[in-house]
């Protein structure tokens, strides 16, 4: 659970027996996947989801499951709405928030609560959320975190028993997720390799290796969301993003699947080496590592790298990073305690909120794009210990260069090393930054192109790749004149 700058100051609240009348959706938000702005008269005779969320939050992604499921059960007798909170300031534009429904398919209703006027009248203090109303628009319920689906469902059977006949609903209206017949949608890591760039085609569920050239030489899954094994045209990924290459074998985090995949190149067969598809729930102790398993199970790997064939998972949903030996077969969390923080420390004692980079680092470094601290870490494995680069803590963001002291990011989410220097995909400002690591100091690179909220940068041989995520498409820098041109999308 995301705590928001005033945490709670108590526990979820509990079943109401005296309901007030829930307050209504400003005039001032914006609403997506609907005709035109909802009342609460509108919902007026069958049960109502509010989900109070942010598109940054991983536990908000993960209620996004729940949500289906509960749709699918209730049918027309519940109505979910979502209720865009935003945290980043970049997450207050209504053209990002598009983007990140698209990306995430999400199909119920979305009120977007710039203002958060909304969040505070129900007087919300957490991402995410879930208040339920009852049929008569009064607020009955509210309980915060992810992992509520059989809480929830127990409340709103109890709330349909004291409703009459709901009335219909005009259907939502999906955004659409890309353009139609583009070759990428919302693509995010990449990894080098065979003189080829693999590319996490997120949007559309699939790996795909692109040569030299820009030529596209292989894709693997099917495009449909799913876990399953088998050849290349009809296995099944659930919003694949970190890559990383050993020899010939291609590592995938698989994030919706909270599982790690490989694919084979030379056969065009893709297996499952760690995770069953179900979320992991429990906090796991580092220094713990459990021999190879499909049922051990992971919470949303972000990224992934390979250093002396040690495979480096940040898991983004445990708020940890992750080792799997690909000679011993064993893995477990290497770092963090699990608590969303910003805490340098020994492994044991250090935490992380939402690691979702990786890079490799010369010596014995290892570098991580820690989103929702907006900050940069580093683990010194030699000394087993975490420390920051640049950043302060969860709600210490901007975009301000300078000396690491008092330079800010936004939600960066990939870091990868050239030379003496970091380049940093700070996704929410929509910039590469460029951390100096001999000087200390931090500056903006002017690409001549705009981004917009790039999830992956990579250096190679053939110089720089960053992928513009909602722009569906990867541009390749020139490190020498720092110019960006069109590589693939």
């Amino acid at each position: 659970m995301s705590p928001a700058p005033n945490p709670p100051r108590s526990a979820d609240m509990p079943f109401l027996e005296e309901r007030t009348r829930a307050p209504d959706f400003p005039a001032d938000g914006f609403w997506f996947n609907v005709p035109g702005p909802l009342r609460l008269g509108d919902c007026r005779g069958r049960v109502v989801l509010l989900d109070f969320w942010t598109y940054c939050c991983i536990n908000c992604l993960h209620v996004l499951p729940d949500l289906r499921f509960l749709e699918a059960r209730y049918g027309d007798r519940l109505w979910v709405i979502g209720v865009h909170s935003p945290k980043f300031s970049q997450e207050k534009k209504e053209e990002q928030v598009r983007f990140a429904i698209q990306r995430y398919d999400i199909r119920h209703p979305v009120f977007h609560d710039a203002s958060l006027h909304l969040w505070q009248a129900y007087g919300i203090r957490a991402w995410p959320t879930l208040v339920l109303l009852d049929h008569q628009g009064r607020v009955a319920f509210a309980t915060s975190g992810e992992g509520q689906r059989d809480t929830l469902m127990e409340a709103i059977d109890r709330l349909l028993s004291e409703a009459k006949e709901s009335p219909a609903r005009d259907s939502a209206l999906p955004e659409t997720r890309s353009p139609s017949g583009a070759p990428l949608s919302f693509p995010t890591k990449m990894a080098w390799g065979g003189d080829c760039l693999w590319i996490a085609d997120t949007g559309h569920h699939q790996v795909v290796s692109v040569d030299v050239s820009g030529t596209e030489t292989g894709r693997w899954g099917s495009g449909q969301a799913g876990l399953s094994d088998g050849m290349e045209g009809s296995a099944c990924f659930n919003e694949p993003r970190g890559l990383a290459i050993d020899r010939q074998t291609i590592w995938v985090a698989d994030t919706a699947n909270h599982a790690v995949r490989i694919l084979e190149p030379r056969d065009g067969r893709v297996r499952t080496v760690l995770g069953d598809g179900i979320q992991s729930r429990d906090r796991h102790r580092p220094g713990v590592f459990r021999p190879r398993s499909t049922e051990t199970r992971l919470n949303s790997p972000w990224d992934l790298v390979i250093r002396d064939q040690v495979l480096y998972l940040a898991m983004a949903g445990s708020h940890q990073i992750w080792t799997y030996d690909l000679v011993q077969g064993s893995g477990g969390a290497l770092a963090g305690t699990g608590q969303e923080a910003l805490i340098d420390g020994s492994y044991e004692e250090a935490a992380f909120a939402q690691p979702s980079g990786l890079g490799v680092g010369s010596g014995d470094r290892l570098y991580v794009a820690d989103s929702e601290s907006s900050s940069v870490r580093c683990l010194e494995m030699t000394r087993r210990e975490v420390r920051t680069l640049v950043g302060h803590g969860l709600f210490d963001f901007g975009d301000r260069n300078g000396s690491l002291r008092t330079a800010r990011l936004q939600h960066p989410l990939a870091v990868t090393q050239a030379g003496p220097e970091l380049w940093i995909a700070d996704s929410y400002n929509s910039k590469i930054k460029i951390l100096d690591l001999e000087k200390g100091k931090i500056h903006a690179l002017p690409l001549g192109e705009s981004l917009n909220e790039p999830e992956g940068i990579l250096a190679t041989p053939w110089g720089i790749f960053v992928a513009d995520t909602n722009h569906h498409r990867i541009l390749r820098v020139d490190p020498e004149r720092g110019s960006a041109s069109l590589f693939y999308g």
